[in-house]
């Protein structure tokens, strides 16, 4: 069994890795798009993906120390490239 607690920052770790992976998905299809797009760059995406998708899968409701610490990085790399998104914008 596991707490309230638990649940909700187990759901706000998935949330922040699939927004994580959306991101990544959306850079391949940029990268793929472009006049010579980056074999390289396309590959590092791609495990990117499949290590947040791994990571994603072995998380357990229960482990509040791993969830704790998914939440938090995931959660930095979203907040990093949103706000290097913002930095056009507000050019």
């Amino acid at each position: 069994m596991w707490t309230q607690d638990q649940a909700v920052a187990y759901e706000a770790a998935l949330e922040a890795i699939n927004d994580v992976i959306a991101g990544y998905s959306e850079q391949i299809a940029f990268e793929q798009e472009r006049a010579a797009p980056s074999a390289a760059r396309i590959e590092w995406l791609e495990m990117r993906t499949d290590q947040a998708t791994a990571i994603m899968h072995s998380l357990n409701v229960t482990d509040t120390e791993n969830v704790r610490q998914v939440l938090s990085e995931y959660s930095a790399i979203v907040r990093a490239r949103d706000a290097a998104e913002a930095v056009p914008i507000a050019a």
